[in-house]
């Protein structure tokens, strides 16, 4: 099979898009003082100066044990987008003149973060672009890390950021480097020194690569000091990723076929193994596990097409995921399934680095609601609540420490916030339904965001 082939089939399961339109803007709370699900009819994407969010229990995600995090009777105080207090409402006073918010007695912990995730590129039309945008939103996700570069998402990025567009916060991988873009190691080390130039956060690895382009990219971006994250090429293999200081291995690519993991149950010293070398090195892993076990376990693909969150996906899209499903389903092999889901325990278990990412908007994994989709194929494996919520929150702001400060409930923290019904270490269930979210301090009540979500269902009606 030829280079061009394999990077083909690979993007076989990749969906198509329809044509988009007009920008929902955020909304920001008015009133001096408010129920979580209340916003204001502004639509200007202007952060308020001072919110505070009171009558909650915290989780600031900030000690070990998790447990440890939880404060009672808690309140948060925003300013300029940014957590400027946060603790027990008796220690953390009020401002005069800041509008306060009544979290009813909900749970309030950081946003979450899609660590693999896919945003409007060239071609999209307004409308379809942010309403994209806030579905990450309304399921939840306060950042992405977005994973196929394209121009015009640099302009999203700083257009979120300046208030002008809801949307998450956004770092941005560059276009990818496989074995159709990449023609030789000499032409792999000048895109790499052209993406660090444009200012990427990241370069992106597709299947494809010959063993000598990938070591000049991996060699040409610790010279330019971007790191590189993705796919394991073939011709690579995963010790040699790992070796080669690759910042994440996304979809946990490479480690079946490494591990011979296709036609046989693997041992535990093969999981041993796995988790040893990559705990060593340092890399990332973005399983995306509730995508690729949909195909090796043999979905139902009646029932992937009946979930409600599809609705808010245009018809022509949700037509081609059904028939994606039933091709690749034809080639299920339910033992791959059950290793990816044993390595993501063991991975986890022994203090591998591991970051919550969904692949959206990928066959079936609508933005924002694929989050929710990874979490329970999470627990499903045996991970625990903490480390689930870990692997979401302070994990990612962990791995963008350079970047910014997110991912926890402490002063200084990029104001990215969910307010749930409840303990999510005791019920995750909580998560999938937020009552609110706050996006880099614009602040989204679950009355508005279910008026958004109605309105972008009656626009793609099935």
């Amino acid at each position: 099979m030829n280079r061009a082939t394999i990077f083909s089939k690979l993007f076989a399961v990749m969906l198509g898009y329809a044509v988009l339109g007009h920008a929902l803007l955020c909304t920001a709370p008015a009133a001096l003082a408010q129920t979580d699900d209340q916003t204001s009819d502004q639509t200007t994407g202007e952060t308020v100066t001072r919110t505070v969010i009171d009558n909650v229990t915290l989780l600031t995600m900030t000690a070990d044990p998790v447990a440890d995090s939880v404060i009672a009777q808690g309140r948060v105080v925003v300013a300029d987008g940014r957590i400027a207090a946060a603790g027990a409402a008796t220690d953390t006073p009020i401002p005069a003149g800041a509008t306060v918010i009544d979290g009813a007695g909900g749970w309030l912990l950081p946003g979450l973060t899609e660590m693999h995730g896919h945003l409007p590129g060239t071609g999209w039309s307004r409308e379809r672009t942010a309403e994209t945008l806030f579905l990450y939103l309304a399921g939840g996700v306060t950042t992405v890390r977005g994973m196929l570069g394209d121009p015009v998402q640099m302009r999203l990025r700083d257009e979120i950021a300046a208030g002008g567009l809801a949307g998450p916060s956004l770092y941005l991988a560059a276009p990818s480097l496989n074995g159709n873009s990449v023609s030789s190691p000499e032409d792999g080390r000048a895109q790499v020194r052209r993406h660090a130039a444009a200012g990427w956060d990241l370069l992106k690895i597709h299947p494809g690569l010959t063993r000598a382009e990938y070591d000049a990219i991996a060699d040409e971006a610790a010279r330019q000091g971007i790191p590189f994250a993705g796919h394991v090429p073939q011709a690579v293999g995963v010790p040699r990723a790992l070796e080669a200081g690759q910042i994440s291995i996304d979809h946990m690519d490479g480690y079946m076929a490494w591990l011979k993991g296709h036609a046989r149950a693997l041992t535990d010293a093969d999981l041993a193994r796995a988790v040893d070398m990559t705990r060593t090195s340092g890399t990332w892993i973005v399983p995306t596990q509730a995508l690729f076990n949909m195909f090796r376990s043999g979905a139902d693909v009646a029932a992937l097409t009946a979930r409600p969150e599809n609705r808010y996906m245009p018809t022509d899209t949700v037509d081609t995921w059904t028939r994606t499903a039933r091709r690749v389903t034809l080639a299920a092999n339910p033992r791959i399934a059950e290793n990816r889901q044993r390595l993501l325990k063991a991975m986890a278990d022994g203090g591998v680095l591991l970051a919550l990412g969904s692949d959206a908007p990928q066959v079936f994994s609508v933005p924002g609601f694929s989050i929710w989709r990874e979490i329970q194929i999470m627990l499903e494996a045996g991970l625990t609540p903490a480390q689930i919520l870990i692997a979401g929150t302070r994990a990612p702001g962990t791995y963008f420490a350079g970047k910014d400060r997110f991912g926890l409930i402490a002063r200084g923290h990029r104001a990215d916030l969910l307010l749930v019904a409840g303990n999510p270490l005791a019920d995750m269930g909580v998560l999938a339904r937020p009552r609110s979210v706050m996006a880099a301090g614009r602040w989204f009540g679950r009355a508005a965001i279910d008026t958004k979500l109605a309105a972008i269902a009656a626009r793609h009606a099935h």
